[in-house]
């Protein structure tokens, strides 16, 4: 079951950012075999359209949440406090194609 990790951006995340962009993308680039995917969240309906990133969303290929929270541990974002929340909900993905491999098709019952 993998997990998801929700990361609300701080209030100064944009300078922080900016400053940690390289770290944290040569630490995901360590890290890879493990992300599903990850990516910006814009969450309020004025971010929506602005397109202005309030978060980061992360699906980590791990069924196990102390691997997750290890992987947060050491993101250079998460060490220099780009982030004022982080959640981790395990969930079980059921349907769509990451399960079938195909867009559009449905798993058929076993």
């Amino acid at each position: 079951m993998p997990v998801l990790v929700m990361c609300q951006d701080a209030h100064n995340a944009a300078e922080l950012r900016d400053r940690y962009q390289k770290a944290h993308n040569e630490y995901i680039d360590t890290v890879l075999a493990l992300v599903c995917v990850t990516g910006a969240m814009c969450q309020s309906p004025q971010a929506i359209e602005d397109n202005t990133q309030e978060g980061t969303c992360f699906i980590f290929d791990t069924d196990d949440l102390a691997v997750a929270r290890k992987l947060m541990k050491y993101d250079p974002f998460a060490q220099a406090g780009v982030y004022s929340e982080v959640a981790f909900v395990k969930f079980n993905p059921s349907a769509g194609y990451w399960i079938t491999g195909v867009p559009g098709v449905q798993p058929q019952p076993s």
